[in-house]
């Protein structure tokens, strides 16, 4: 049996398709807003969350797994693939690559992989189905690694953010100009760098615009293949918008539409975009 694990920022619950191959797990960020702490499982109510964000005027903390938990996955017998979000963003690659020493420490002969997605969300889960589709066609574990890294590298990160919140509560944005552009109904929209850092690329005024941009930004980037998926914070309406434009700009190419769990939900916002591609 294989085991794919992943932190929070997949916005993946479950992987269809591994009966009696591979099984999936997710390992929880938390999040502490004031003096209550989210955890992002399963339970959490993301309303509420961001309501409370919204409503909490100090920047908000977030804590990654620890390498206690990556572990308790590793020991579990097979091959193991962990996904995390990028190593630029957070601290939970390291947690996951100490875990994977200290298992192969005591069983030097177990094939862990540790995959730094470069992203988080979409880029993030892309790169777990890819593995899904390579484990189910036979792919031996080391050219499955090979595969992954390499595509980690090719796939992209877009995002547009309707809400500044947090740009502004770590400083990236002024009070001043952040007020100014939401409620000028302002879209900020920006790329993660091929180091996995966030880059802010411009600003839309409006939803049509907004979905333009991206569009053209997509365009002008270039696909790294077929597949184009988005997650939306509370925003079904805006990535529907988004995959209609994307279908009629890109031919033969397939978009799929998730939800945002805890952590991208925190960071996008509410009805914020994250598109992988």
């Amino acid at each position: 049996m294989w085991h794919l694990v992943s932190d929070t920022s997949s916005d993946l619950y479950t992987v269809e398709g591994g009966e009696g191959v591979f099984d999936f797990a997710t390992i929880p960020f938390s999040i502490r807003i004031g003096g209550k702490e989210y955890m992002d499982d399963e339970n959490i109510n993301i309303d509420e969350m961001l309501t409370a964000n919204e409503n909490h005027a100090e920047q908000a903390q977030t804590s990654c797994p620890s390498p206690e938990e990556f572990g308790e996955k590793f020991r579990a017998p097979g091959p193991v693939i962990a996904f995390t979000i990028s190593s630029a963003l957070s601290g939970t690659y390291n947690s996951a690559c100490i875990a994977r020493d200290m298992i192969l420490e005591e069983e030097p002969d177990k094939q862990i992989a540790v995959i730094d997605s470069k992203a988080t969300g979409p880029e993030e889960a892309m790169l777990i189905l890819k593995a899904r589709d390579l484990i189910l066609a036979g792919t031996p574990f080391a050219e499955i690694e090979s595969a992954l890294n390499q595509a980690a590298a090719k796939i992209h990160t877009i995002f547009a953010l309707s809400s500044y919140r947090n740009l502004i509560k770590s400083g990236r944005v002024s009070r001043l100009i952040g007020f100014i552009a939401g409620h000028l109904g302002f879209w900020g929209i920006g790329i993660g760098s091929d180091e996995g850092e966030i880059v802010i690329r411009g600003k839309a005024r409006g939803e049509k615009s907004m979905v333009r941009f991206l569009v053209d930004e997509i365009a002008r980037i270039g696909l790294a293949g077929k597949e184009i998926l988005i997650s939306h914070c509370m925003n079904s309406e805006s990535a529907q918008l988004l995959k209609k434009a994307l279908e009629e700009r890109f031919e033969g190419i397939r978009v799929a539409i998730m939800a945002t769990r805890g952590l991208d939900s925190f960071y996008a916002e509410r009805h914020g975009l994250i598109v992988g591609f």
